[in-house]
């Protein structure tokens, strides 16, 4: 038997920290979804961090079976478990990032939904009563509802949406004037999986002739950089005369980064403290960036530590926090002898 795959669509994984293709996130396919693409036809390939998927095709490049109009759910999981340190606002807990694509061709903004089970319960938000409380899918059709009166004052209600299909939901409180809605969403499989964002790609017929690519994107992490100068055995006259410039900017074409000097008796207590950093013998100084720095993957060249009154560099290259490190606070240890 012979195959002629082409593509129907890709989706690739974009990182503000990354200057290349970003590996950190692998694609899982639901059960429904698998059998979506084996009913359609359809193989799922990733290569370099991007998921490819293909459909069969005839001589002429249509498709032996379309799948025009249906749905592929796609889960997005973390390999790298430093993902965190590098990337700006993830969900935590059980909330998860869920996109679709609208208009076709390309991906919603994300928005934040929570996993549910499929028995679950939810707390009231309102003491008010009576209160109505409905479960509705996504094109807007009332799954559940309960109604918790003043007699049978309860402060959760429990929902059993055994036998749903996997999906988003909106679970709706409304009591008097006030509705309070909360957007959910029922995996159990992909839940249990550990997948922190879901993907619902739409196929649409024009998929088969121009295939779309799907960017998720990812900003890098913004904190201040904080960089702890240790001078052992120097004194304070000597300790006030080293700086930290950045002098790679322009090299590197990116934004020139500013460091606000803080004396140790100005910490604050964001700033790790200074007697923990240094012993009687040390002057401890803080270098502070003035704007929240980005992480990135390739270090900037040329921040450095510098004696002003003579120009001489003492440390060319400053490191700078990885995706290892959780904080961007860094210590700098210089010897007299």
């Amino acid at each position: 038997m012979s195959f002629h795959l082409r593509t129907l669509l890709t989706v690739s994984i974009a990182h503000g920290y990354y200057a290349g293709a970003c590996t950190d996130l692998g694609f899982v396919l639901p059960s429904e979804t698998a059998k979506l693409l084996e009913g359609g036809r359809l193989v799922a390939r990733v290569r370099e961090g991007v998921l490819h998927v293909l459909f069969d095709a005839d001589p002429q490049g249509a498709p032996l079976v379309s799948l025009a109009g249906k749905t592929l759910r796609v889960g997005l999981k973390q390999l790298n478990p430093q993902f965190g340190n590098i990337t700006a606002g993830l969900p935590g807990g059980a909330t998860l990032s869920h996109q679709v694509n609208d208009p076709v061709g390309q991906l919603s903004a994300p928005t934040q939904a929570t996993f549910v089970g499929q028995v679950f319960s939810h707390a009231l938000t309102d003491a008010e009563r009576p209160v109505t409380v409905s479960v509705d899918d996504a094109a807007g059709n009332t799954l559940r509802t309960q109604t918790v009166t003043e007699e049978d004052d309860r402060a959760s209600v429990s929902f059993d949406l055994t036998g749903l299909p996997p999906g988003a939901l909106t679970l709706t409180e409304t009591s008097g004037l006030e509705t309070v809605t909360t957007a959910c969403y029922l995996d159990p499989e992909l839940q249990q999986e550990g997948a922190f964002a879901i993907l619902e790609l739409r196929i649409d017929p024009g998929f088969y002739t121009a295939p779309p690519t799907f960017t998720v994107a990812y900003a890098a992490r913004q904190e201040t950089l904080k960089y702890y100068l240790v001078a052992d055995n120097y004194t304070q006259a000597e300790a006030n005369l080293l700086s930290v410039t950045d002098t790679g900017f322009t090299e590197d074409s990116r934004p020139q980064l500013v460091f606000t000097r803080v004396s140790s008796q100005d910490f604050t207590p964001a700033d790790l403290p200074a007697g923990l950093l240094g012993g009687s013998n040390a002057q401890v100084v803080l270098f502070k960036s003035q704007a929240l720095v980005p992480r990135r993957q390739q270090a900037r060249r040329k921040v450095q530590l510098v004696r002003t009154s003579t120009g001489d560099v003492l440390i060319d290259h400053l490191p700078q926090p990885g995706a290892d490190s959780p904080h961007a606070d860094v210590i700098i240890h210089v010897l007299k002898p």
